[in-house]
């Protein structure tokens, strides 16, 4: 119930529905249960809460001495509009995540491209030996090839599979250093 609403309230209310107490109560709960269920075929996702702030408002307008001949058509009105203005407070609030996330992701892609203009410009700056290595090394190949590929490399190079990994790991090491260095400065 709303804050404003007090026992003689809705004493009032159920005067509306019949001056016998249990008819009232009767009448009260039958119109409760059909807004709730009103309420759910609308998909709210608290019809209870929404059927009670039906009710809420309605034994306000009866305060007000408001001319009501209908209660349960009237209550019905006043259900819709309830319904609809949830119903906006839920698109508010759903558009907002959607923008937030939108806004989250549109950045998160902007430091991705420049994340790899970063690496690229990095790439270049590195002397063509390391580049054409670092190119070999991790060009794409099918895996049963690439044991092949690597075990070329190594006798071209002249070097262990050990120290061809160390020098794989200096210069990712190198790159990674370089991105970092370009990201803080912008």
């Amino acid at each position: 119930m709303a804050k404003n609403l007090t026992a003689e309230l809705f004493n009032r209310l159920l005067f509306k529905f019949s001056a016998d107490e249990r008819e009232a109560v009767a009448a009260y709960t039958n119109l409760r249960d059909s807004l709730v269920r009103f309420f759910q075929l609308k998909g709210d996702a608290l019809p209870d809460a929404a059927a009670d702030a039906t009710l809420d408002r309605v034994a306000l307008k009866i305060a007000e001495n408001a001319p009501i001949e209908n209660i349960t058509k009237y209550s019905f009105g006043v259900a819709r509009l309830i319904f609809l203005e949830r119903w906006r407070l839920s698109q508010k609030e759903s558009n907002a995540v959607k923008d937030y996330y939108a806004e989250k992701n549109a950045a998160e892609s902007d430091a991705e491209i420049d994340d790899f203009n970063f690496f690229r410009e990095c790439f270049r700056n590195l002397p063509s030996a390391d580049r054409n290595f670092l190119q070999s090394y991790f060009t794409d190949v099918p895996y049963q090839k690439l044991t092949e590929l690597r075990r070329r490399l190594t006798a071209e190079t002249g070097v262990s599979v050990e120290q061809m990994r160390v020098k794989i790991f200096r210069l990712r090491k190198r790159l990674e250093t370089c991105v970092r260095a370009k990201r803080e400065s912008n």
